[in-house]
């Protein structure tokens, strides 16, 4: 009987030998113009993309099968885990993580051959060997130092395996690696294609036409991803917040600001023909920070929950960082030298929208390298002087007010034309959008909404700790008690994005309407459907203001702990009552379960219960699998519109005489996530198909209708123009 782990190593080795066939086959038909030799190499290319298919599957069965003759299943899998955890297990360590970014990236690659089989044929051969190399690479770290289908060399394979880390054991965390990770891959499209278009002098734009989609797909990856993330830490670690800028946590942080910045600016080359170099450079810097994010987890660099254990895994990546480095500059050092690379114009004023987009652009950069800077400060600073430590609070003291800011730039953006603006117009088109919000600010501090006037009295900037240099300018805003101030930014924000995207929209339909006489509905649907582009980033960035406000609730939220002396005790907490109604256990074949239970109360004025709003059980499990004794605290929650409660446990009788629990009150939390669902909405309008998604076919078809007519036209043409179109 043939070996499962012995086929998937063989894959492995194979679809690095066609990787190398396809790259080479590919440059070489490029460079002599030999048809055949490109064809190879495209035919090669989707064999390395099936390949992975075939070897994941292999991989995932074992998981299912419980094969612990493999290492990596043993490692990573018991018998006591349910079939999705196992499933999820394929991500849960090095090895399968370097499968997965395989797998993904083979089958990213097979798309673009095939999207591009009638399109960009002078440069596609460049694109595969690009591609082609990364995937070589990571195929050759699975081979040399992380192999998912190594085996144990004895005669019987343990009985059980290890078990994936209980706190990995999250439906969260099952969609978040792999979502991170597939913003990772999705992004060495368009850098493979920046490639391509700077060695063959393709500079115009039909490059970034080609990959903005692809560009999109890692944004939206990296945006789920991000949320994911947050969503695991706030349900297992059972700290009432959702982001505590973990340097893992960073590492993904990093490139989606950059592509957040490249998918603004390159509107402004395709508008204007203006800051190729810079999108280029965003590009190299995008994909560059993919694979830094990469090497974080895999180096020991960094201490984090998220990492994998210490390897010599970073060193492959150093080099293959260096190299991206020294090449990415490089190609763009040439163009600008031999002057293929540049400009049209320049901004011609900053109260324009090239100019809001430019600002928008420095401050994602400026974001990025206090990430960055924060992330690996401590090292730097450990090396080069005293050690120092960049904690939440140093980050926070840096990134909120860049935070405020591109919330304000993203409700300006769209009030503002192109090219420039005069005066009047500013008055009026920002005069109602200005009003409104401070109106709405305003009435969330006359209503003393989460206890704001206290915070905006608390306000304090110690200038006078500068002035006798007891902190440095620099420490001002870590000393600084600005919660009340930044609230109330954030909150104008929010509107003036609210209010202006939503009369973007309106106006927008009500045109249509008036236009076609359509429902409202209706009309707002095709207007979508029409300007997905437009529209869908509109909805992106509502999306991202409901973000926002669970940001904002971030700095407004209340935690205590709070103790309970028998069963129906009562306590107040957030204008809310928890009574304690006394201990429960369950068990199952993963793990034996506590559970604390609190039923919840409004607080009436008189500090009476009011009106009943839930239960919350908190609860303590105990895994019983092959990690023994391991422990975790699952928090319970009610989601409220105007705020969360939520409940940690931490320590309790269990005879039910005593619990003590952590708990928080969260406000708009709920925001965030439907803000989440929003933004992920948005970005499935933008990729929407059109009614014909494959622009060859509709070509050909209007050839043969222009030829039945005696007006042929060029079947080329028709391709580019319908292509643009």
């Amino acid at each position: 009987m043939i070996d499962p782990n012995f086929v998937g190593s063989f894959l492995l080795y194979l679809a690095i030998v066609l990787a190398a066939f396809s790259a080479l086959a590919s440059i070489v038909g490029r460079i002599r113009e030999d048809g055949r030799l490109m064809i190879a190499g495209e035919r090669a290319g989707y064999a390395v993309g099936a390949i992975p298919i075939c070897a994941s599957l292999i991989l995932v069965n074992a998981f299912l099968d419980h094969d612990y003759a493999n290492k990596y299943v043993q490692r990573y899998s018991d018998n006591n885990m349910p079939w999705y955890y196992l499933v999820a297990s394929f991500w849960g360590g090095q090895a399968g993580s370097l499968m997965f970014w395989s797998l993904v990236l083979g089958v990213i690659s097979n798309l673009v051959i095939w999207q591009n089989r009638n399109q960009n044929r002078d440069i596609l051969p460049t694109v595969i060997a690009v591609l082609m190399v990364v995937q070589g690479f990571f195929l050759t770290l699975m081979i040399l130092e992380a192999n998912p289908f190594a085996v144990h060399r004895i005669n019987e394979p343990p009985i059980n395996g290890n078990g994936l880390e209980p706190l990995l054991q999250n439906p969260a965390m099952t969609f978040h690696p792999p979502s991170i990770l597939s913003g990772y891959i999705w992004f060495t499209v368009p850098f493979a294609f920046a490639v391509a278009a700077v060695i063959h002098n393709r500079l115009n734009d039909d490059w970034i036409r080609t990959t903005r989609r692809y560009a999109v797909v890692s944004w939206g990856f990296l945006s789920i991803g991000n949320l994911f993330g947050g969503m695991w830490a706030y349900q297992e670690l059972g700290w009432g917040g959702f982001w505590g800028w973990d340097p893992v946590e960073n590492a993904s942080l990093m490139p989606w600001f950059t592509a957040t910045a490249y998918l603004h600016s390159v509107m402004i080359q395709e508008r204007r023909g203006m800051l190729k170099v810079w999108n280029l450079s965003l590009v190299f810097l995008t994909y560059f920070l993919t694979i830094f994010g990469t090497f974080l987890t895999r180096s020991g660099l960094i201490e984090s929950v998220h990492t994998f254990a210490q390897s010599d895994i970073g060193d492959y990546f150093m080099v293959f960082l260096a190299i991206l480095a020294v090449f990415s500059i490089g190609l763009i050092v040439w163009r600008i030298l031999d002057g293929s690379l540049k400009n049209k114009g320049n901004v011609e004023s900053l109260m324009s929208r090239e100019g809001v987009f430019l600002i928008n652009n420095l401050l994602l950069l400026g974001c990025m390298g206090v990430v960055m800077f924060g992330t690996l400060g401590e090292k730097i600073s450990d090396y080069f002087w005293q050690k120092t430590t960049y904690t939440a609070a140093w980050f926070n003291g840096w990134m909120v007010p860049g935070g405020l800011a591109l919330i304000i730039l993203m409700g300006i953006g769209p009030l503002i034309p192109w090219r420039k603006t005069s005066m009047k117009a500013l008055r009026t088109n920002f005069l109602v959008p200005t009003v409104v919000s401070m109106i709405g600010t305003y009435i969330v501090y006359a209503l003393d909404i989460y206890g704001m006037k206290s915070r905006v009295a608390a306000t304090n900037v110690p200038m006078d700790k500068v002035n006798d240099n007891t902190i440095s300018l620099a420490q001002l805003p870590l000393e600084a008690e600005l919660t009340g101030v930044y609230a109330l930014i954030g909150f104008f924000g929010v509107i003036f994005v609210v209010y202006t995207l939503m009369l973007e929209i309106i106006r927008g339909t009500l045109v249509r309407r008036k236009s076609t006489g359509e429902s409202f509905f209706h009309a707002m649907t095709r207007l979508f459907m029409k300007q997905k582009r437009r529209y869908g980033g509109y909805l992106t960035h509502l999306g991202f203001a409901g973000l926002f406000l669970g940001f904002i609730g971030t700095g407004l939220k209340t935690k205590t702990d709070l103790e309970f002396q028998g069963e129906e005790t009562q306590v107040a907490f957030a204008d809310h009552i928890l009574t304690y109604k006394g201990m429960k256990d369950a068990e199952n074949r993963e793990y034996s379960e506590w559970f604390a239970q609190f039923e919840v109360h409004e607080e009436a004025e008189d500090g009476s219960k009011g009106r009943a709003v839930g239960m919350l059980n908190p609860s303590r499990r105990n895994y019983v699998g092959a990690r023994k004794f391991r422990t975790t605290s699952e928090k319970d929650e009610i989601f409220l519109w105007h705020g969360n409660v939520y409940l940690t446990l931490s320590s309790f009788n269990q005879d039910g005489s005593y619990v003590s629990i952590e708990a928080h009150y969260n406000p708009m939390l709920i925001y965030m996530w439907i803000g989440g669902g929003i933004l992920l909405f948005g970005v499935t309008v933008v990729l929407w198909p059109d009614a014909n998604p494959y622009p060859v076919f509709a070509a050909s078809r209007r050839r043969k209708r222009k030829v039945a007519a005696g007006a042929a036209t060029p079947h080329g043409e028709l391709i580019t123009h319908e292509a643009e179109t």
